[in-house]
């Protein structure tokens, strides 16, 4: 029953995940009209900033509660900070332009920002430390 539980748990929290991102493009698409394929980029820059933030955190030995309120803080920041730089660069050059510009446009902002995710942190899985305060004994 746990085990079940569990994947439950899981599956619901990786639907909201897929939700979040849902909900963002379809945002910047309604509201201006862009296809944005490098919002894929901004939640994995987000996800990863989130991951260094809160292993840092609790490496300090700070408090556990405190470390999931850090970690979706900076994914936020992280993914605004970076939006905010691709509009002001990128996007405002090729607004009222032909949906193809844009497209390749954000695209090629998708490969260079993928190429620059496997150069920072590798190829390899990065695994979000776990406190011991919220371990748990069964």
């Amino acid at each position: 029953m746990l085990t079940a539980f569990a994947i439950l748990t899981d599956g619901l929290v990786y639907a909201a995940y897929l939700f979040v991102v849902a909900i963002g493009l379809s945002l910047i698409f309604g509201v201006m009209k862009i296809l944005n394929v490098t919002h894929g980029s901004f939640y994995a820059f987000g996800a990863y900033g989130a991951a260094i933030a809160v292993g840092a955190y609790f490496n300090a030995d700070y408090a556990a509660a405190g470390g999931f309120l850090l970690m979706g803080v900076v994914a936020i920041v992280v993914g605004l900070v970076l939006g905010l730089l691709i509009e002001r660069g990128l996007l405002r050059v090729v607004y009222g332009r032909d949906e193809v510009v844009v497209v390749l446009v954000t695209y090629s902002a998708f490969l260079i920002l993928e190429d620059v995710l496997r150069l920072l942190w590798g190829t390899e899985s990065y695994a979000l430390y776990q406190p011991l305060a919220i371990g748990g004994n069964v």
